[in-house]
């Protein structure tokens, strides 16, 4: 199969040691073969006509990395993601945390937010919303700013439901929601 793509594996490299010098984020770990097909994605919806002008945009335009990151970005999130990650954190951690006089959650990549709210419904449940603090934090600032809206689409409460349930969840989970 012929790759029509402008940026090549090796070009993807490059990009990601100039992001990682000038901004001081660091791209290493995601896999290669994705990033390359979405860096390309972008190239064709910006018209870019070579690797060199996209280089040189994302190396000299801050704005313009924003653009990059939330076009790379895969956002995904779903509340009690992973029931069983949730009931053993109810089950097994929290109850170690409750000992303590403050406790303090980060969650990074939170994306659109289920995640800490999913982790608040938790603290809730176990008595320790009140000495506990969440920080939730994204390089998308689109996402970043829906999350702190705390509006989550409907269309996913049924799947959310199943997943808080799975995850040994106490009370009828509608309780933590309106519909407006």
């Amino acid at each position: 199969m012929i790759d029509l793509g402008i940026v090549k594996s090796e070009e993807v490299e490059l990009l990601i040691n100039d992001i990682m010098r000038i901004y001081g984020y660091d791209f290493s770990n995601y896999n290669r073969a994705s990033l390359t097909r979405r860096i390309n994605r972008l190239c064709s919806i910006d018209s870019f006509s070579s690797f060199a002008v996209l280089r040189y945009r994302i190396n000299n335009d801050k704005n313009y990395l924003q653009r990059f990151i939330e076009e790379i970005m895969v956002n995904v999130t779903e509340m009690f993601r992973d029931p069983l990650f949730y009931k053993t954190l109810r089950t097994e951690i929290l109850p170690k945390l409750a000992s303590y006089p403050f406790i303090r959650i980060w969650v990074a990549g939170c994306s659109t937010g289920e995640e800490p709210i999913s982790l608040a419904i938790l603290l809730k449940e176990a008595n320790l919303y009140d000495k506990s603090l969440i920080y939730a934090t994204d390089i998308n600032s689109s996402v970043l700013e829906k999350a702190s809206s705390g509006i989550v689409a409907t269309r996913n409460m049924r799947q959310y439901a199943e997943n808080y349930i799975a995850s040994s969840g106490v009370e009828d989970f509608s309780k933590y929601y309106r519909v407006f």
